[in-house]
């Protein structure tokens, strides 16, 4: 896990949380996909610098998942968990340096929980 998490990272992700919004991470592709073959998958090839989502399953809403993942799971996993159950979307971005730009994005109107 790569996220690029300072000081300021952390107050920006405090305000998200209560406001929503859009925040910005930049992470290692590995934190998208742990073997990283989401790049090989031609339905992605195309979008891979454009902007692609990789929405969870639908077992992320099960309360024994939250669990695992708030337990077990990494940093991002738990950012993910709370974004997209908050009814928010990660929007990813390969950049030049061979990173993914993660675009976070949850409607004002939503706290994340």
């Amino acid at each position: 896990m790569a996220i690029t998490y300072t000081e300021e990272k952390s107050a920006e992700w405090n305000a998200f949380k209560v406001n929503g919004g859009s925040i910005t991470f930049e992470i290692d592709r590995t934190d998208i996909s742990h073997d990283a073959a989401f790049e090989t998958l031609a339905s992605l090839q195309s979008k891979l610098r454009t902007g692609f989502e990789i929405p969870p399953t639908s077992l992320i809403e099960t309360p024994e998942l939250q669990a695992l993942i708030q337990l077990h799971g990494s940093e991002w996993d738990c950012i993910l968990c709370r974004i997209y159950l908050a009814g928010g979307k990660v929007v990813y971005r390969q950049l030049e340096n061979g990173k993914y730009e993660a675009v976070c994005t949850v409607s004002a109107v939503q706290q994340l929980i």
